[in-house]
């Protein structure tokens, strides 16, 4: 008996090594992939005396009650993955979606540390939620990681980044999402989340900022803003060059790839020659933008609330467009040929035509800089071009013959400068020029 008890005990021990072994050597349950939805549920709306802050000026307990029972729209608490993480976050939509294609916007919060979550404290990101989502728009925001349970560390802008490029990539597989209008509004340290998606390419229709800290190197001056960034940035005194430039879109302004509205309050403690020189550069670069200053208003711009509720629904619903001859100064600029020039403008025009501008003058404005710096042949194909989209106005055949003119291409230019007094016989220019090449 001794023996069959030695015999079960070692079994026993065997079985026990095999099961501990195949514990170490399982392979862990795969992380969700980023962007994906991991939980939603209805939204508790707190009470509306735990509601803090300006907001109230602007909703009384009345409107309060109207939105939380309000029968059209919903607001949904939500987790998604984004590195690793289950981020918290928000989903403010009409409830009616089925067989629709709604647009979207992505809004980011502000603020950083205890208290800058979206909720009671901080109700008014949630109204304006409410006002966009009864716009039309189906809203999605982010907590960021390190808050509401979702771990990680908040970087302000750093690597916390990826939680709003992945609720994006969420918003996208949303069925009654629209992704070809997606727009995105940002507030303070929310408005550089916004800069950094478009510098990481995503495709917006229009941005929002307000109160946006535009240049890290001045915004850091100050000693005690420095000790922030000291405690916020990872390694920051080896790396500070590298959060500060990251962090300051008015060192690469030319990754701004969205009609961009610039919201500040006069009297904001960061002051709007942040915006500015922002609004300057984008100016000079020829990108599509709006600058308001609020005079005397504070850093939320909380006196002009309604007024920036207003601008910002106008902006998303009807976006300015993006000048054309822009991406194709790009392309010559990269040593593109006429022909690629030619080809894209076609595929934008198929593709995009909501996007950018197509209006004669974009070609028209390009062609004579490609004139005035000696790339002749290439500005005859432009202006071909726009002969071709505005057959019937008289100044692309105008500009045209100039650039056979200047070509040596006489017998084009005088057939291109009749034509343009044909549909204009008041273009002195074309007369005068046809004149010197007949020889009258």
């Amino acid at each position: 008996m001794k023996s069959l008890r030695t015999l079960l005990a070692l079994v026993a021990l065997l079985s026990c090594a095999c099961l501990e072994t195949l514990a170490q050597t399982a392979t862990p349950p795969a992380a969700a992939a980023d962007g994906k939805l991991l939980e939603q549920a209805a939204y508790q709306f707190p009470a509306y005396e735990e509601i803090q802050g300006w907001i109230k000026n602007y909703m009384t307990a009345d409107d309060y009650a109207r939105i939380r029972s309000s029968p059209d729209l919903e607001l949904l608490k939500i987790r998604y993955a984004s590195d690793g993480l289950r981020v918290a976050g928000f989903i403010y939509k009409p409830r009616r979606t089925d067989g629709r294609k709604l647009p979207v916007v992505i809004y980011n919060r502000g603020s950083i540390g205890p208290g800058s979550e979206i909720g009671p404290l901080n109700f008014n990101y949630l109204y304006e939620m409410h006002r966009l989502a009864s716009e039309g728009f189906v809203v999605l925001a982010s907590q960021y990681r390190g808050y509401d349970d979702a771990g990680g560390r908040d970087e302000a802008a750093g690597a916390d980044t990826n939680d709003v490029l992945n609720i994006v990539a969420l918003a996208r597989s949303l069925p009654y999402v629209d992704a070809d209008r997606m727009f995105m509004w940002g507030y303070s340290r929310g408005a550089i989340m916004t800069f950094q998606a478009m510098r990481h390419g995503v495709a917006l229709r229009a941005a929002v900022v307000v109160g946006a800290p535009t240049d890290y190197f001045e915004f850091g001056r100050l000693p005690a803003r420095e000790q922030f960034f000291r405690r916020t940035f990872p390694d920051y005194d080896r790396r500070k060059e590298e959060h500060l430039l990251n962090r300051s879109v008015i060192r690469w302004t030319e990754k701004i790839n969205a009609p961009l509205l610039l919201l500040h309050g006069g009297a904001d403690n960061l002051p709007p020659t942040h915006s500015m020189a922002l609004a300057t550069k984008l100016n000079e670069q020829g990108k599509v933008y709006e600058l308001v200053v609020y005079a005397k208003d504070n850093h939320p711009t909380a006196l002009n609330f309604e007024d920036r509720v207003r601008r910002t629904v106008d902006w998303f619903k009807n976006p300015r467009t993006l000048p054309v001859s822009q991406q194709l100064r790009k392309l010559f600029a990269d040593g593109a040929t006429a022909e690629a020039a030619v080809k894209h403008y076609r595929e934008l025009k198929r593709t995009q035509s909501d996007r950018y501008d197509f209006s004669e003058p974009e070609l028209n404005t390009l062609g004579y800089e490609l004139l005035g710096a000696g790339r002749v042949a290439a500005a005859v194909e432009i202006f071909k071009l726009n002969v071709e989209m505005f057959p019937e106005a008289f100044n692309t055949y105008d500009s045209l013959g100039e650039a056979y003119a200047v070509r040596g291409d006489k017998e084009l230019a005088i057939k291109n400068y009749r034509r343009s007094l044909e549909l204009n016989p008041q273009n002195t220019n074309a007369a005068e020029k046809l004149k010197e090449l007949e020889g009258k």
